[in-house]
């Protein structure tokens, strides 16, 4: 996984730079004003202004505009599933997991083996 300030990752100007202009196409397309879609959304103008431009807002900000664009089930689309693969052991339990625990130190040096190699 990518550190944060790798250089290999887009900065977070662009990123919501290209968020704001997928927005404003969404909304254009769907032939609304600002002022429209604020209202619908329940946020203001100059909210929903900054967003397009690319200046910030909120998770809030950009549910409530998905939800008047009805969209707001892709809303979830934005993070992946985070359960556990079926071959996973940890999976067996049935319960997902609430906590993150590293794995101790002797397990994660330790070399794996079949363990009926001969001595």
């Amino acid at each position: 996984m990518p550190h944060y300030d790798s250089p290999d990752l887009r900065p977070l100007s662009v990123l919501l730079s290209d968020l704001g202009k997928q927005i404003e196409a969404y909304r254009i397309s769907r032939n609304l004003k600002q002022a429209e879609l604020a209202e619908m959304a329940g946020i203001s103008r100059s909210t929903l202004a900054r967003l397009e431009a690319g200046n910030g807002g909120t998770i809030d900000s950009l549910a409530r505009i998905m939800r008047a664009l009805d969209i707001e089930d892709r809303l979830l689309d934005v993070m992946p599933d985070a359960k556990l693969r079926p071959l996973d052991p940890r999976s067996d339990t049935g319960k997902a997991r609430q906590r993150v625990r590293k794995s101790s130190e002797g397990e994660a040096g330790e070399e794996w083996s079949w363990g009926d190699e001969a001595p």
